[in-house]
């Protein structure tokens, strides 16, 4: 039965398409991983702008790596301006009219018609509820997006057997390779157009938000100052992250202005949340984690720990995950490993969480 195959977490983002094969219960193994490039422009803010484009990359992925989607289920994740997620607390004092009270709390949270949106919630166990009250997690995504993704999956015979958010397929990864004890963390996914943080302690989510801004910015402005095109303004920003000194004197002025800005837009939702949301509970942040295409980014994790004051360092998706099966090189992991923390997150995902 297929239902024995894991499922292929396909992670579309704006610049790449990632698939990762993983077995679950309680020894996780990588089976194959695999990553190609999609022309700029086809993904923009989690909507797909080109299907033909999309599918073209993920077949030629899907081929590559030997993977026949007929009978099989995929994973997949959304995320950007198609996607609402906010956390609640809330008194309920007739169960029978839950569904009710959280649907009217939705509409007020998040201002947009919900009829357009698939809804759902989830209460969660929480350390930070009085008496009486209830956390819940609410989440909205755009019918339209969400079809978008599930016709991309039928294009190569694919079915979608769990559909997630990229907030979630983070916290996910970050709680099953770091579960770190009574302290609150930041984990935050750099990708190459927009940027996820999400705030947890104990393993609780807390809080999350997403700002669009990411490696691109940095590539776009080498391009500009030196008058080279995109591509190569790309290379240049991977060799000099990479430890070619040559290349780092060169454009580290010129993308450290980013640097501060991204940090600045992290910063400023630390704030948030520490006002807003908690209402003063922590007063710092404990442990800073980095994930994503460019959470190497030349200084960048330096920049965003002088302003926050916290200690900062990349994630490793596969810390606790065993990737001898997979035959991949442990180098690759090393260097390239935090470019599949959202495929880690949603490859943890069962058919049971859908």
């Amino acid at each position: 039965m297929f239902f024995k195959q894991p499922l292929l977490a396909i992670d579309i983002g704006s610049s790449s398409i990632k698939i990762l094969e993983m077995s679950r219960g309680q020894s996780k193994k990588l089976h194959s991983l695999g990553l190609e490039i999609l022309p700029r422009g086809v993904v923009e803010a989690g909507v797909i702008r080109d299907t033909e484009a999309v599918s073209e990359v993920l077949g030629k992925l899907m081929k590559r790596l030997k993977i026949q989607g007929k009978k099989r289920r995929a994973a997949i994740s959304v995320s950007g301006v198609s996607t609402l997620i906010k956390r609640i607390v809330v008194p309920v004092d007739d169960p029978n009219n839950l569904d009710e009270l959280i649907y009217e709390e939705a509409k007020q949270q998040f201002h947009h018609n919900l009829e357009d949106m698939y809804f759902r919630y989830q209460e969660i166990p929480s350390s930070f509820v009085e008496a009486g009250m209830r956390a819940f997690i609410l989440v909205a995504a755009k019918i339209e997006t969400i079809e978008q993704y599930v016709d991309l999956m039928h294009r190569q015979n694919l079915k979608v057997g769990v559909t997630d958010c990229d907030v979630f397929c983070l916290a996910n990864m970050f709680d099953h390779n770091y579960p770190v004890a009574d302290a609150l963390t930041m984990a935050v996914n750099i990708g190459a157009s927009s940027t996820q943080v999400v705030f947890s302690y104990n393993g609780e989510f807390l809080f999350s938000r997403e700002f669009f801004m990411g490696g691109n910015d940095a590539s776009q402005r080498i391009a500009e100052v030196l008058n080279i095109d995109f591509d190569n303004a790309e290379s240049l920003k991977i060799s000099a992250s990479m430890g070619d000194q040559s290349i780092a004197e060169k454009i580290r002025p010129i993308i450290q202005p980013l640097n501060e800005q991204l940090s600045m837009e992290i910063n400023t939702t630390l704030n948030f949340f520490q006002s807003d949301e908690m209402s003063g509970r922590f007063e710092k942040v404990d442990h800073i984690f980095l994930s994503g295409g460019a959470a190497g980014t030349l200084d960048l994790s330096t920049t965003v720990s002088s302003l926050l004051r916290a200690p900062v360092q990349i994630i490793n998706p596969f810390q606790r995950i065993d990737i001898k099966p997979s035959g991949i090189d442990m180098d690759y992991i090393m260097t390239q490993g935090s470019l599949y923390g959202i495929s880690v997150g949603l490859g943890l995902r069962d058919l049971v969480d859908a």
